[in-house]
C-alpha cells in the first residue's frame, strides 16, 4: 500500500456527542479546539497534463523527504505531465451478475459462478462510490462479444445482467514530468510529487480553478494524471456547499446550514473511500460536487461558519447523508434505490408543509367576468389598474360601457391622464370626432408620445409591406402606417383575430383604454410591485421584496386577482401558500388595493420551487433501445414494464423486454438505463395499427437520486420558518445532530475508515 493510502485510511475524525432533545442547538466549535480534519479530493482534470500556478509563486517538493524538486520555486507556473515508459492501456467488457454490500456475499457469487463457468474468467470489482463489490464474468475486446454469455447466464435463471466496460491498468514505470513557462522540462523520478504556494494561505491555480490547501499530483495505475487537493473539511465546504445548493437560486441560510451539515456529514463517514488511489472522496456527483474557493459565497460561508464542525449521527457514527436535488414531494426508502443504503434514518418522508402551515386565504372586493374586447383581448384587471391610478372613475364602466364606442373626447382625456402618469405632455394637437378610428387614434396615440424620431429609426419604408403584411394593410392610410407599424411592433396595437388590422374600425371604450394600459406597462409605469408571501402577522400579510420582507395591510375593498397557467381571472378570495409570487400595488397610504397571485402550477410541495419538479421525456422505441443496448442487447425491444414501486411510488424495479428475452433492473440503475431524471415516473406509450411500440413518454416528478435531504424542499421548509435542524431531522428519521469534541485514537479512526470504504 502506498504511503497516500495509508495516510488516506487513517484521517483524524472527531468524537461525536449528541445533543441532548430540546437542547439549543449546538454552537460554533471553540477556536482553540483541534485542528480541523484534514482531507483529501481527487480532482477531475486533463488525463494528460495541467497547469499550476499561485500569486507569489509555488514550490513542488518530494513526497519522500520533503527536498525541492529541480527548482527552488516557480514563479510563473508550471505543467505536470503524466509520463508513462512501456505497457499497454485498453478497454474490456464483462457481464456484471449481481452487486453486494459484503465482500463476503460477492464471493461466495464468485465461487458459484467459477463451478458453473469454469471456462470464463471471474472477478470482483469494488466501487468505492457506491460501497459495493460487483462479480463480473468474461473477458471480451466487443460489447458484441457478450451475448452468447448473457443467454447463458439468462438460461441459469440470472436476471440482473449489465454489460460493464472495465479499463486495463499500465504495467509501467510512472513518473511525473514537470514543463516551466519556458518549455524547458524535467522528468522527475517519483511517480507523485507534491504542489505548495510559497506563500502561506495563498490559492492554487489548476487550470480555471483554483483551490487553498496544497496539491498532489499522480500517476495513477492507468496512467492518467490525478490532481489531488488536501485541505482542511471547513475550507473543502466552502467549494462544496454553494456547487450542491446556489445561494443565488435558493437564497435561505436555514436551508443552506442544513446542505452544509450534510455536506459536513457525508465526507465524515466518507473518509477513504477511494483509499487505493490515495485521496478520501472524488469532486462529481458521484461523491459531491467540489469546485474550489473560485466558486465559494459569503451566504454560503456563512451557513459553513455557523454550524462548523456539526455532522449527524446514528448509534454514534456519521450517517451517510445522502442528499438530492428534488424529490417531487416525497423521498423514497435509501434501501430501495440503493440496496447497500440499509441506514434506518434513510426513510422516505413526505415534502409537503403541514396542514396548518399550508395556505391564508385572503377576501376582497367581488369582481364579474372579464370582457372580451374585439381584438380578442379580454380585460378586467386592467380597469382595477387605470381606476387605482385615477385615469378612469372608479364604478363608472361595466361590461357595456367598455364595448361602447368610445368617444374623441374620452380618449384625449384618458390619453392625457396617462401620460401625465408618466410626466409626459400630450402634443398640441387635438382628437377630432372624426379622426377616431384605429389608424387616427394611433398617428395621435404616437404623436402624444413623441415617438416620431423612433419611427424614422425604426424603420425603412421598405419594411412597411413586410411589418403590415395582413389581409387589411393596404388599406391603412399613408400617414397611419408608420404609426401602426411602430404600435404593433412594440406591443401596444394587435392585429384582430381574423389577420386583420381595421384601420377604418370606430375603436370601443375598453379598447382605447387596454391600449392606454398596455402604454403604462411598456413604460413600467402601473405600480406593480413584485413580491413573494412569507407569511402573516395578525391581519397584515408578509411580502419579501427586493429581499426585505415587511408586513402590507390589505384593504378592505381589495381588488384580487388569480394567475394561473398565464390566465389571470379576478377572485372574491385567494389562498395564499407560503413562498408563492405574486404583484401588487400599494395606495398613497401603503395599504394594498390590488393583488395578483401568481397560482404554482406544481401545488403545494416545499420542493415545488424547482424547474424539475414535474417533467416530461420522450423517446423513440429506436433511441430508447439505443440506450439500453449500451447496458446489454435485448434485441428488438417490445416493452418496459414499472414491477415494483416504492413507499414514495418510485419505481424501484423495472422489466426490460426484447426479441432476446428480458431482464429486470432494480433501484438507481433505472433512472441511468432509461436516460430519465429521476425513479418517480410513469410510462405512456404511442403504438402503431398493429400493436407496436413506436415510443415511450415519461412523465415524472423530481430530479436525482431521491434518497435524503431534498435540497429544494429544505428550501421550502426554510421559507416556512424552520431551522436547519428541523429540516434536518424531517429527512434522516431518527439522525442526532452532533458536535466534534474530542480527537480520538487512531485506531478507532481506522476501523471507521475501513468500515466505511469496505474490505480490500
Amino acid at each position: 500500500m502506498t504511503v497516500a493510502a495509508r495516510r488516506a485510511l487513517v484521517p483524524i475524525l472527531l468524537l461525536l456527542a449528541p445533543v441532548a432533545p430540546g437542547a439549543a442547538r449546538p454552537a460554533a466549535e471553540d477556536p482553540s479546539a483541534a485542528k480541523p480534519l484534514q482531507v483529501r479530493i481527487g480532482l477531475t482534470t486533463d488525463a494528460l497534463k495541467a497547469r499550476i500556478f499561485a500569486d507569489g509563486g509555488l514550490v513542488i517538493r518530494s513526497p519522500e523527504d520533503g527536498s525541492r524538486i529541480w527548482k527552488k520555486q516557480f514563479d510563473a507556473g508550471v505543467y505536470v505531465v503524466s509520463d508513462v515508459e512501456g505497457g499497454e492501456t485498453g478497454l474490456v467488457y464483462r457481464v456484471q451478475v449481481a452487486s453486494y454490500a459484503s465482500k463476503d456475499q460477492a464471493q461466495a457469487s464468485k465461487r458459484e459462478l467459477e463451478q458453473l463457468l469454469p471456462g470464463e474468467k471471474t472477478v470482483l470489482v469494488y466501487h468505492p462510490d457506491r460501497r459495493s463489490w460487483r462479480v463480473r464474468v468474461g473477458e471480451f475486446q466487443n460489447r458484441e462479444d457478450t451475448s452468447a454469455l448473457v443467454q447463458k447466464l439468462r438460461d441459469e435463471g440470472y436476471t440482473e445482467l449489465w454489460v460493464a466496460e472495465e479499463g486495463l491498468a499500465v504495467q509501467a514505470r510512472r513518473r511525473i514530468r514537470l514543463v516551466d513557462d519556458r518549455w524547458q522540462n524535467f522528468l522527475t523520478k517519483h511517480d507523485r510529487v507534491l504542489i505548495e504556494a510559497v506563500r502561506p494561505g495563498n490559492l492554487l491555480q489548476v487550470d480555471d480553478r483554483s483551490y487553498r490547501g496544497r496539491m498532489e499530483a499522480q500517476v495513477d495505475r492507468g496512467g492518467r494524471l490525478r490532481l489531488i487537493n488536501e485541505l482542511d473539511v471547513e475550507q473543502y465546504l466552502r467549494g462544496v456547499v454553494p456547487n450542491e445548493m446556489g445561494p443565488g437560486v435558493y437564497p435561505e441560510i436555514e436551508a443552506l446550514k442544513a446542505q452544509a451539515v450534510a455536506a459536513r456529514t457525508y465526507i465524515f463517514a466518507n473518509l477513504g473511500q477511494f483509499s487505493d488511489d490515495g485521496f478520501d472522496v472524488c469532486d462529481s456527483p458521484s461523491c459531491q460536487v467540489y469546485k474550489g474557493a473560485g466558486t465559494e459565497h459569503s451566504m454560503t460561508d456563512r451557513a459553513i461558519e455557523e454550524t462548523r464542525g456539526l455532522v449527524l449521527a446514528w448509534d454514534g457514527s456519521p450517517i451517510n447523508a445522502m442528499y438530492t436535488s428534488t424529490c417531487g414531494g416525497h423521498t423514497e426508502d435509501g434501501v430501495l434505490v440503493f440496496h447497500n443504503e440499509k441506514g434506518p434514518y434513510l426513510k422516505g418522508v413526505p415534502c409537503y408543509p403541514e396542514a396548518e402551515a399550508e395556505t391564508r386565504t385572503v377576501k376582497g372586493r367581488s369582481w364579474g367576468a372579464p370582457v372580451t374586447l374585439e381584438d380578442g383581448s379580454t380585460m378586467i384587471q386592467e380597469i382595477v389598474f387605470l381606476e387605482r391610478l385615477g385615469i378612469v372613475r372608479p364604478g363608472t364602466l361595466d361590461g357595456v360601457d367598455l364595448l361602447a364606442p368610445c368617444a374623441a373626447g374620452d380618449a384625449e382625456r384618458w390619453t392625457s391622464l396617462t401620460l401625465g402618469r408618466l410626466g409626459k405632455k400630450p402634443a398640441g394637437r387635438r382628437l377630432g370626432e372624426g379622426d377616431l378610428t384605429l389608424q387616427g387614434y394611433a398617428a395621435y396615440l404616437v404623436g402624444a408620445l413623441d415617438w416620431d424620431e423612433k419611427m424614422d429609426l425604426a424603420f425603412h419604408e421598405r419594411d412597411l409591406p413586410y411589418l403590415l403584411a395582413f389581409r387589411d394593410g393596404g388599406q391603412v392610410a399613408a400617414e397611419a402606417r408608420r404609426a401602426f407599424a411602430v404600435l404593433i411592433l412594440e406591443g401596444i396595437l394587435r392585429p384582430f383575430p381574423d389577420n386583420t388590422l381595421r384601420p377604418a374600425h370606430r375603436p370601443s371604450r375598453g379598447l382605447v383604454l387596454r391600449t392606454l394600459h398596455r402604454v403604462l406597462e411598456f413604460y413600467e409605469g402601473l405600480g406593480k410591485v413584485r413580491g413573494r408571501y412569507r407569511g402573516s402577522e395578525d391581519d397584515r400579510i408578509l411580502l419579501e421584496v427586493d429581499d426585505q420582507v415587511a408586513p402590507y395591510v390589505l384593504k378592505p375593498d381589495v381588488a384580487l386577482f388569480r394567475s394561473f397557467r398565464d390566465v389571470t381571472y379576478p377572485a372574491p378570495e385567494i389562498p395564499l401558500t407560503l413562498g408563492d409570487r405574486l404583484f401588487f400595488h400599494a395606495a398613497p397610504d401603503g395599504a394594498i388595493d390590488v393583488l395578483e397571485v401568481i397560482a404554482n402550477q406544481r401545488g403545494v410541495a416545499d420542493d415545488r420551487y424547482s424547474s424539475a419538479f414535474r417533467w416530461e421525456q420522450r423517446y423513440t422505441r429506436e433511441e430508447m433501445e439505443k440506450r439500453i443496448r449500451q447496458r446489454i442487447d435485448v434485441g428488438s425491444l417490445s416493452d418496459i414494464r414499472p414491477t415494483r414501486r416504492g413507499v414514495s411510488g418510485r419505481v424501484v424495479e423495472v422489466r426490460i423486454i426484447g426479441s432476446r428475452g428480458g431482464f429486470t433492473i432494480r433501484g438507481f440503475p433505472i433512472r441511468t438505463a432509461l436516460g430519465i431524471r429521476e425513479n418517480l415516473f410513469t410510462i405512456d406509450r404511442v403504438r402503431d395499427e398493429k400493436g407496436r411500440v413506436q415510443s415511450f413518454i415519461f412523465s415524472g416528478k423530481g430530479w436525482g437520486h431521491g434518497v435524503g435531504l431534498c435540497q429544494v424542499g429544505a428550501y421550502g421548509m426554510a421559507l416556512r420558518g424552520k431551522k436547519y435542524d428541523q429540516i434536518l431531522a424531517h429527512y434522516y428519521t431518527g439522525a442526532s445532530l452532533t458536535r466534534g469534541s474530542t480527537i480520538i485514537d487512531t485506531r478507532r479512526a481506522a476501523d471507521h475508515n475501513r468500515a466505511a470504504a469496505g474490505p480490500r
